[in-house]
Parts: C-alpha cells; sequence; structure tokens
C-alpha cells in the first residue's frame, strides 16, 4: 500500500518521511502537513475562519474564542498520542485541521474543522483520510467521534471513509465508532 504524502512542517515525523502532496479534487493548490507542538498560529487562523454556526458544529456550544485550557490541550501536538493535520491553501494560509487524541491503547477520539470559506471541496474528507493513515501508524484501530446529531455532514463524511461500527445518540449528541483497520481509501494513496 502507497504511503500518505504530506508536506514537510514541523511534526516529530522526521522530514524526509513526509513528502509533498499534490492537490486532488476540488482543492487544488491545497496541500496538508503533520502539526506540530504549539502551532496557535495554524490553531488561531483555522479559529478565525469559522463561523459561529461551524463553531457551534466543532465544539458543541457558544465558542467566540479559544481559552485557556482548551487552546492548551488543541496545541499540544506530540505525533503520538495527539495526532493533527493542517490543510493549507494555496496562499500558505491554514484551512482546516483534524486532530485525533488517544483514549487509551487503540482508541482514538476525532475532531475535524475546515474554514467556512473552504467547506464542501473535499478539505474534510482529505483531512479525514490523512489523520487514519497517521493514526493506524500510532497503532489505533478505532476513531471515536462525538458530534451533534443535527451535524449530518460529519456524520457522512465518516462513514464516507471509514466504516462505521456503531451510532449510539443521546440527545442532541451523537457517538459514532469507526473501524481504522479498514484500509486507506484510494483517494489518498499516491
Amino acid at each position: 500500500m502507497a504511503a500518505l504524502h504530506l508536506v514537510p512542517g514541523t511534526a516529530t515525523t522526521p522530514a524526509d518521511e513526509r513528502p509533498t502532496s499534490r492537490p486532488r479534487g476540488r482543492s487544488p493548490g491545497v496541500t496538508l502537513r503533520e502539526l506540530g507542538p504549539d502551532e496557535t498560529d495554524v490553531l488561531d487562523t483555522v479559529f478565525a475562519g469559522l463561523s459561529d454556526h461551524s463553531r457551534y458544529l466543532r465544539f458543541h456550544g457558544a465558542t467566540p474564542r479559544l481559552r485557556g485550557a482548551v487552546r492548551r490541550t488543541l496545541a499540544a501536538v506530540d505525533g503520538r498520542r495527539h495526532i493533527a493535520v493542517a490543510a493549507v491553501g494555496p496562499d500558505g494560509e491554514p484551512i482546516g485541521i483534524a486532530r485525533l487524541i488517544g483514549l487509551g491503547l487503540r482508541e482514538a477520539e476525532l475532531a475535524i474543522e475546515v474554514v467556512d470559506a473552504w467547506q464542501g471541496r473535499g478539505i474534510g474528507r482529505r483531512l479525514l483520510a490523512a489523520v487514519a493513515v497517521l493514526g493506524r501508524e500510532q497503532g489505533y484501530s478505532r476513531l471515536v467521534a462525538d458530534v451533534l446529531t443535527v451535524n449530518t455532514g460529519m456524520r457522512v463524511l465518516l462513514a464516507s471513509v471509514l466504516p462505521i461500527l456503531t451510532v449510539e445518540t443521546d440527545g442532541h449528541e451523537t457517538t459514532l465508532t469507526a473501524d481504522l483497520r479498514a484500509g486507506t481509501p484510494a483517494f489518498v494513496a499516491a
């Protein structure tokens, strides 16, 4: 199976193991790269590009700004227990982030955000596929995503990339568990 191609960044993976990505689909000029620790500028840029509605869907409530512990947690990327991949637009601006945070030995929580101006162009799909490959390399076998039940887009996205093992709805929140061992979708492999 071919390796995932990411743009060299500051993450803990050696640069020679992170070759350049080629634009695909409806997102020409967009590249992906692993995030390293404390890249708060990327976090801040992506967060600023989210509408109030997108922030509500991502953070499950009104979130006008990232503060304190949440911001520190999102910046604490280590490439093993906390893996993050950023999408960067043709102008060099970050436009999305996907992350996995380990919940245990084999399970990791998934979160994705794509700035509003780039939604619907396949960025979320590419981010999800990329972070799934990296998660599998770190030994994770299942992804867990807690999404608002009204967030149909995220539920459909996850199911279109990875096989869903369970769906549990409790009020306004749905927890999806996906099989990470199912193989890499063809659109990610180079």
